[in-house]
């Protein structure tokens, strides 16, 4: 997979780097979640997932010092 981000205004700077990895963290852990049978078709399931995904993302904010929200967050209305 490539990402390939670009930066299209000039108000603020925006360091690519630190987003890059940012966005892989995240795309890999919610990746993850899908290989492990979870998915967000129905608002029941989302919840299920939504929950893995922030357990998962919430430790690697510990371990890391970054705070990361699951992609999905705002699929049924937000936790």
């Amino acid at each position: 997979m490539s990402l390939v981000i670009r930066n299209l205004q000039r108000v603020i700077p925006i360091r690519r780097a630190p987003l890059r990895s940012k966005i892989e963290i995240m795309t890999a852990t919610h990746g993850l979640c899908h290989l492990l049978g979870f998915t967000h078709s129905t608002e029941a399931e989302w919840q299920q997932m939504f929950q893995k995904e922030k357990a998962v993302l919430d430790e690697l904010g510990r371990r890391t010092g970054t705070r990361l929200q699951p992609l999905t967050r705002d699929l049924f209305g937000g936790s």
